[in-house]
């Protein structure tokens, strides 16, 4: 049982609505999504396109531009053929992009004042706060930040002690 929304709540009663906030995680686009969304908007044959996408290696943060110095083939295959080169070029520019947003399980920020004077916020479809600013470091804004994925510990111990 999953008790990591009774937290939620628990704090949201506690330090009210207008100063709590779950975080949003925006999921960018990679290079192999922007190559094969821009070839899927470009009209191309899958097969093609799939090739060229299975030839950007399944590292982690790799770049279109980083896949074309490492992959002699990849290089190659942008040189000579224009659609090809068309494809890539037009995916550069979407790779890194917002492609969707989805609010984070266990993330949650607690304002000193109103959440919605004082940063981005917006409302999810159920209607919770969400928070839109960036994290990086140590918060110096007069933001609490926390997750409570411990609560799914929790839940887990609590399980064990009671079976």
């Amino acid at each position: 049982m999953n008790r990591r929304g009774e937290v939620i709540e628990y704090v949201t009663r506690k330090y009210g609505r207008e100063q709590v906030a779950q975080i949003i995680t925006f999921n960018t686009m990679a290079a192999k999504a922007a190559i094969k969304d821009c070839g899927r908007a470009m009209d191309m044959p899958y097969g093609d396109v799939d090739r060229i996408a299975k030839l950007i290696p399944a590292t982690i943060g790799i770049t279109i531009d980083k896949a074309l110095e490492e992959q002699p083939e990849l290089a190659k295959i942008y040189a000579s053929d224009a659609q090809i080169r068309e494809l890539i070029d037009t995916a550069k520019k979407l790779e890194g992009l917002v492609r969707g947003s989805g609010v984070h399980a266990a993330g949650v920020v607690i304002a000193a004042a109103r959440v919605d004077g004082t940063c981005s916020d917006c409302e999810d479809q159920e209607r919770r706060n969400c928070d839109r600013l960036r994290y990086e470091g140590d918060r110096k804004d007069g933001f609490a930040q926390d997750g409570f994925s411990w609560a799914d510990h929790a839940d887990c111990h609590h399980g064990r002690i009671e079976a």
